[in-house]
């Protein structure tokens, strides 16, 4: 508009470009000292589980005397690459927006900083501004459990040991059947529709029969590996497949009192105990960190399978399917083997809602 005065010679033209020029201009320069001095902070779990719904709550001050924040949207980075979203319609000159989030991180990692991006259209939705942070705040996600199938199947697990063992004193055997109500009987063992019918008809309550318990090692070692033989095509899905058995395997065999070694070649071999809750935690927090090692070599599973002492179950996992190396095992070891083809599951999205 002002051009076109210029060449027409008219100084209304002239004068409404440059009022419309100023106003651009402003908004600009407003739109960037709309995100200066703003601090953001996070506060949530240190070690959070991956795929586990967590809080974190996040807050940004405005430290300003005089200038208030408006229409601002921070978007943190977390282990993974999730990112959680917040929005600030209006942060009043020294106060602060809190907002508290239900997250969730869908697989394994750990981080000590975290980007942070502020945005705002603020004043009239003309420029989209930027400004980017970093928070400092150590996270440690630890690998989302998988429960192996070979634990729950009948008596694999007592096969891979079956000389010693023992039982919980409130587990239960298998189902045997239903029976009456009797004196002394504990009422978590009601079965209650079929006492419903039973009570509708007159009778009694009506209580579920157990066998006695079943057994199992009183001691487990534990061999993760990554190698195959042959061209077995490397997956790095699988790999994080392998830590959740893993993880679920240690949490498996810690709820029935299962003391256990843990030998892997992403630990250069080296021997870990997890006897109790501590050093189970304690493990699953190097988990968090690992990468997938390279270069195992068959001699070192036999010798690892060898070092085992014959007091222990053994339970092999491996990111790799188990025909490419379970020819290794000898055909009188008591070794239960994980296949790692048991289970897929897909990856979610990160799902946050402010509150």
């Amino acid at each position: 508009m002002v051009v076109c005065g210029v060449l027409t010679a008219d100084g209304l033209f002239v004068l409404l470009g440059g009022c419309g020029l100023l106003i651009v201009c402003f908004c600009f320069l407003l739109g960037e000292v709309n995100l200066v001095r703003l601090t953001p902070t996070m506060h949530m779990p240190a070690n959070v589980m991956a795929g586990r719904t967590f809080e974190i709550e996040l807050t940004l001050s405005n430290p300003r005397q005089l200038l208030d924040a408006f229409n601002l949207r921070m978007d943190v980075t977390l282990p993974g690459k999730s990112v959680l979203s917040a929005h600030a319609r209006w942060t009043a000159a020294g106060q602060s927006s809190r907002t508290i989030l239900q997250g969730v991180i869908q697989g394994r990692g750990y981080a000590d900083t975290h980007p942070v991006k502020l945005s705002s259209k603020f004043p009239l939705g003309l420029f989209r501004h930027h400004r980017s942070l970093t928070l400092r705040r150590e996270v440690v996600v630890t690998p989302m459990p998988i429960s192996p199938m070979e634990l729950n199947s009948h008596g694999s697990l007592h096969d891979a040991l079956p000389s010693s063992g023992l039982s919980t004193g409130k587990s239960f055997g298998e189902p045997r059947g239903i029976r009456s109500w009797q004196a002394g009987d504990s009422a978590r063992h009601i079965h209650w529709p079929a006492s419903a019918r039973a009570l509708a008809c007159g009778h009694d309550l009506r209580i579920r029969e157990y066998d006695p318990p079943g057994f199992h090692p009183d001691q487990c070692h534990i061999i993760f590996h990554s190698y195959a033989s042959g061209r077995e095509m490397l997956r790095e899905d699988r790999f994080e497949r392998a830590i959740s058995l893993l993880t679920g395997t240690l949490k498996e065999l810690q709820g029935k009192g299962i003391p256990c070694m843990i030998s892997a070649d992403f630990l250069d071999w080296q021997p870990v105990e997890c006897q109790s809750r501590k050093q189970m935690i304690e493990f699953l927090v190097k988990t968090a960190k690992i990468r997938r090692a390279t270069g195992t070599e068959s001699h070192d599973l036999e010798r690892a399978i060898r070092l085992t002492s014959p007091d222990y179950a053994v339970i092999i996992i491996s990111d790799m399917t188990p025909d490419s190396w379970t020819h290794l095992l000898t055909s009188s070891a008591n070794i239960m083997a994980i296949d790692i083809r048991q289970i897929r599951y897909r990856h979610r999205t990160l799902h946050a809602a402010a509150v």
